[in-house]
């Protein structure tokens, strides 16, 4: 569980959230909404000291110091040594977890081995994204920070990614910022809304609800 307490942030004299306590459970897909530069991803960088904030922010009770190396964070645009191939890549940031045979094995699962090969700098946007999605297998991080995830993704890698988060989500702990509603309609359990510069819980097992993000998104804040 991470736990937000009395969390707050702001940039000189502008208040991005205000006094904001709510709590993101255990194995459980989370999904925040909010319009562009509502403080989304500005929470991501404060849940890892990447930001100065206000309150507190526990990971099961322990600071986020304590879980640092069972976490990862996939940013929108996925940096990566783009002088190095996808399979270096992943040897690299692997932290030594996986062999690299057992690194290929996982890879191939994603992008073809002829790609993998190749250096990261003549990789499409969306195979970038593909390359971030190969470390979540090898990593398997307890907590898992996906910003944009579908961004750049074709139909098949987005309609794939859906089992794989699924999955994910039975030994790992899911934040999940994105547009593309679609998507996350019948994928998500617990809905963030950030409104009126504050986060709040507005609907739990959302997946099992009949409801939609895009007319939560209509009623709750484009009004």
């Amino acid at each position: 569980m991470v736990l937000f307490t009395d969390f707050s942030k702001s940039y000189s004299k502008k208040n991005v959230i205000n006094k904001s306590n709510f709590e993101l459970k255990n194995n459980k897909i989370s999904f925040i909404m909010g319009p562009n530069g509502s403080g989304k991803t500005t929470l991501i960088k404060c849940m890892y000291d990447m930001e100065d904030y206000h309150g507190n922010i526990s990971f099961n009770s322990t600071s986020v110091e304590q879980v640092r190396d069972k976490s990862l964070v996939i940013w929108d645009d996925c940096p990566f040594y783009t002088n190095l191939s996808g399979i270096d890549n992943l040897i690299i940031f692997s932290e030594g977890k996986k062999t690299k045979k057992q690194i290929i094995n996982i890879a191939k699962s994603f992008i073809d081995y002829e790609l993998l090969i190749t250096k990261v700098k003549k990789y499409s946007y969306g195979q970038k994204k593909k390359l971030a999605l190969i470390l979540i297998d090898i990593l398997e991080p307890e907590y898992l920070i996906m910003d944009e995830i579908t961004n750049g993704l074709d139909y098949d890698a987005i309609r794939n990614l859906k089992d794989y988060i699924r999955n994910w989500s039975k030994k790992m702990t899911i934040l999940l910022t994105g547009h593309q509603f679609g998507f996350y309609n019948d994928l998500i359990d617990d809905l963030f809304i950030i409104k009126n510069n504050q986060i709040s819980l507005i609907v739990e097992n959302f997946a099992n609800s009949e409801l939609k993000l895009e007319d939560i998104y209509d009623e709750e804040i484009h009004i």
